[in-house]
């Protein structure tokens, strides 16, 4: 995952906590050779770059919509239960959000040259070329095989730390570990409260210098931060193109948010909001929360996991907004413009 990740578990008994992190190595490892763009031993390599030849491609992808002769035939799944669980979700939120959480964008993203670092701003014939081959509602998939349109490729960079994190979780509670947390490249997974029960202190980074903007004080959420300060290049005009895309446009995104933070119960949750809400702009973000918090907005199966969660929004113009479940919990430390607390109103 071409990241950072620390562990920091208290457990009564060494051993036990030794044997938990080797556990979350060994599976994020496996998680890495399942879901890496750039392993050539991942089942997610694979599929991007299946032969079409040896796939039995039965003709030329129609993005008209015209799914029955014009796609390549079934990907056979190697790992059924991980591709399928994260296709799955990633067809959730694809359809909650609108598409503005796109796992089919890894064409346009390496165009731009953000697989590989060698940056460039493409021809607007090109991204709208690339386009056509990112509509993520053409994909067909069940427990045993995947069908993808012609030249479509995914990535689930936006939700694979997030993943990774909730697989986790579950290790330290099979290994009766209650109190922890795990930093995962910048995504926070607390685990119960400190062993002294306070609860866990957590800093949101500051965008546009060192340092925090704000304190978070939770107990057994995740945390996640999604910002464009961090991962951008610039032209030789001065103009920064950063790595989160609008799937719309193709290009990086030119939001009035510098950073989404998002708290909740599920790692990939808000792991995936965080990038969603960052790609909607500041009005819409706080628009689809309120919507998300209404009640018919989810399913019964799906009200536990995916219906309730908070939000930080720091904005360009050096703004605080923050939802009202964190009302207790945040502190700011920097001199915003102003501070604001949006509330559900029924």
């Amino acid at each position: 995952m071409n990241t950072f990740m620390t562990i920091s578990l208290y457990s009564q008994s060494s051993k036990k906590g030794n044997e938990a992190c080797s556990q979350i190595e060994k599976r994020i490892k496996e998680i890495e050779n399942i879901i890496s763009t750039t392993l050539p031993s991942s089942e997610l390599y694979s599929i991007n770059n299946r032969d079409i030849n040896e796939s039995g491609n039965h003709g030329t992808a129609d993005y008209e919509g015209n799914y029955e002769s014009n796609f390549e035939s079934y990907y056979p799944l190697q790992r059924k239960n991980e591709i399928t669980e994260l296709l799955d979700f990633s067809f959730f939120i694809y359809q909650k959000t609108d598409g503005a959480f796109n796992p089919a964008l890894y064409p346009i993203i390496r165009e731009w040259g953000f697989t590989t670092e060698k940056y460039k701003v493409p021809s607007r014939q090109r991204i709208n070329e690339l386009l056509l081959k990112t509509d993520f509602n053409k994909i067909k998939f069940d427990d045993e095989q995947i069908l993808i349109p012609q030249g479509m490729e995914l990535d689930f960079g936006a939700v694979g730390k997030g993943y990774a994190a909730d697989e986790a979780l579950l290790i330290l509670e099979k290994n009766g570990i209650k109190s922890a947390l795990l930093d995962f490249g910048g995504n926070i997974q607390a685990v119960g409260s400190k062993p002294d029960e306070t609860l866990w202190r957590v800093g949101i980074k500051n965008p546009w210098e060192n340092g925090v903007v704000c304190a978070l004080k939770v107990a057994s959420k995740a945390v996640v931060t999604s910002g464009g300060y961090e991962r951008f290049f610039e032209d030789e005009n001065g103009n920064r193109y950063i790595h989160i895309f609008d799937p719309a446009s193709g290009s990086p995104c030119q939001s009035d948010l510098e950073s989404v933070t998002i708290v909740c119960n599920s790692g990939k949750y808000a792991d995936a909001l965080s990038t969603s809400l960052f790609v909607m702009g500041k009005e819409k973000a706080v628009d689809w929360w309120k919507k998300m918090n209404a009640a018919e907005a989810f399913s019964k199966e799906q009200q536990e996991e995916y219906s309730s969660f908070d939000f930080i929004f720091i904005t360009k113009d050096h703004k605080l907004i923050y939802s009202q479940g964190l009302k207790d919990s945040i502190e700011p430390l920097y001199p915003f413009a102003s501070i604001e607390l949006v509330k559900v109103t029924r």
